[in-house]
């Protein structure tokens, strides 16, 4: 689920694979919580029909642990297990894994974008932003490139799941890859539009 800073959804052709939602102050929030569980989670390879039990875990943001929230997830037949505050980087699979790694793909796709796509520019002479359907290619595709062994070998970091055959957690996680200047706050300038006209203007240098 890809959430933009606006107000209503894009009108765009957007690649398979992402669910794009719209949220004023681009936050999860409880209603887009519900949304994930209902139009994701359940939508995962057998949680449709809910017959093996699960575990969801997440941190302890608000939306997440709403009494409302956690009923749809029992409903699923899940167990929930919040990871306390300030434990996130040594608990959360995302974090110890592929977070860095599948921001540093994001951003090269960017980059690449910037210096071989094709760009239109407006009467004044400005280079058109990115379109939100751009962007959540480059988010498919770099999702894509993070393997399945990197995936296991982080919730087996996290103590989650034992080690299994071939997944050694000695080995260098992608997470482990080197990211120079990329910032969570410049990311998050990809999924911020201040008018509903506008577009992704880019990463700015030195943010």
């Amino acid at each position: 689920m890809v959430i933009f800073k606006r107000k209503t959804l894009p009108k765009e052709n957007f690649p398979a694979g992402v669910v794009i939602k719209a949220n004023p102050k681009g936050w999860m929030d409880e209603e887009k919580m519900s949304e994930w569980l209902r139009e994701i989670y359940v939508k995962r390879p057998g949680g449709f029909f809910h017959t093996a039990p699960s575990l969801l875990i997440y941190d302890s943001m608000r939306a997440h642990i709403t009494d409302a929230v956690k009923k749809q997830v029992k409903q699923t037949n899940s167990e929930l297990a919040v990871i306390p505050g300030g434990l996130t980087k040594e608990l959360q699979p995302l974090d110890i894994g592929f977070n860095r790694a599948f921001k540093a793909r994001l951003r090269a796709a960017w980059e690449q974008w910037m210096t071989e796509g094709e760009h239109t520019f407006t009467k004044t002479g400005r280079q058109r932003r990115a379109t939100y359907a751009t962007i959540c290619q480059w988010i498919v595709d770099a999702w894509a490139d993070i393997s399945v062994s990197t995936v296991v070998r982080a919730f087996t970091k996290a103590g989650i799941i034992t080690e299994l055959p071939g997944n050694s957690s000695d080995t260098d996680s992608d997470n482990d890859e080197r990211e120079p200047g990329m910032l969570d706050a410049v990311l998050a300038k990809l999924f911020n539009s201040d008018t509903e006209e506008e577009e992704f203007d880019g990463f700015v240098d030195g943010e």
